[in-house]
């Protein structure tokens, strides 16, 4: 695959990172410095730039901690535009509603989503990367958290913090919940935050409908410049972190239906099946080449019901059966 990576995370949010390693009083490793000192004022991190910060800031710390410590180390002002756009709406339903709409502008490193059941609202967080994965998932949720209290006032208490990742020790789910002040849920399905539907309507200490009305425009005007990128590349991102993606749930992924997803892909002169055998041809040709995974597992990792299935779609990639392609390597 040759799509590159045009994703970027706003420079506010980098230095909010870097801050609040300094609130910690954890020192920040040369490799971090020199990436930052090379980036431009004016323009948004790049994604990979992005990454090798938390690789550099990961090897130089390594607390299985240190995701939820630094999103409490966090403050709503480093947040740039986003930020005050989310802390000037009237209650906490407003300002996640917000939150799911712009959070690109924020980072384009994953997507939040709404789910709602008779008796709680779970705000969740789907990321499109895997290196440093669980640090920046605890970072994101832990500063989700810490800003919703301090949205509030205090006064807003989740009924629980979920993670979509294997349970540690007792002694370090303790710790999470002394530090998150939280009940924790690991080996959850997807990570997020669950509250109750009231908490939705629980008012913002800063709410100004003035001040929000101001910010609105110039969010809007960047969101439009932002996304205005091909469409294709952004599925493509997202099927090269999930190739066992659907249709349905990349279009869930972007907040848009399966027919538009269709639709827009066609005015660009793609499809999504297209794309979707490219990714998944790349990653059944390589994980054959390692020989580390059985067809089993690279039909299961490529969101096939079964051996026979996969075996079906490697020969129309490629005209060759998965035992033929070992054979040739």
């Amino acid at each position: 695959m040759n799509t590159a990576d045009t994703r970027t995370v706003t420079l506010s949010y980098t230095r909010a990172i870097l801050s609040a390693l300094g609130q910690l009083n954890l020192t920040l490793p040369d490799a971090a410095q020199d990436l930052l000192a090379a980036i431009n004022e004016e323009e948004r991190v790049p994604m990979q730039v992005q990454e090798e910060i938390w690789l550099a800031v990961q090897e130089a710390h390594p607390d299985p901690l240190l995701g939820v410590r630094l999103g409490q180390a966090m403050q709503g002002s480093q947040m740039g535009l986003v930020g005050y756009l989310l802390m000037t709406q009237k209650n906490l339903g407003a300002a996640i509603d917000q939150l799911l709409v712009y959070h690109p502008l924020l980072g384009e490193g994953g997507q939040f989503e709404l789910r709602r059941s008779s008796y709680y609202v779970d705000v969740c967080y789907h990321p499109n990367y895997l290196r440093c994965a669980r640090l920046r998932v605890e970072t994101v949720l832990s500063t989700l958290l810490s800003q919703s209290r301090a949205m509030t006032g205090k006064e807003f208490q989740p009924q629980s913090v979920q993670f979509a990742y294997p349970t540690p020790s007792l002694a370090v789910q303790q710790q999470y919940q002394q530090v998150l002040q939280a009940p924790v849920q690991f080996n959850a399905e997807v990570s997020g935050i669950r509250l109750r539907s009231q908490d939705l309507e629980i008012p913002l200490v800063a709410a100004d409908r003035q001040v929000m009305a101001r910010l609105k425009p110039e969010a809007d005007a960047l969101l439009k410049a932002l996304t205005s990128k091909s469409l294709q590349l952004r599925v493509a991102h997202l099927l090269q972190q999930e190739p066992q993606l659907s249709r349905e749930q990349v279009a869930a992924r972007l907040c848009i239906s399966p027919r538009h997803l269709g639709r827009k892909l066609l005015e660009e002169d793609a499809s999504f099946r297209a794309i979707q055998d490219e990714v998944r041809s790349h990653y059944a040709c390589q994980w054959l080449r390692e020989g580390q995974k059985t067809n089993v597992d690279i039909a299961a990792a490529l969101g096939y019901c079964d051996e026979s299935a996969f075996g079906k779609a490697f020969r129309r990639w490629t005209g060759l059966s998965p035992k033929n392609f070992k054979a040739q390597e």
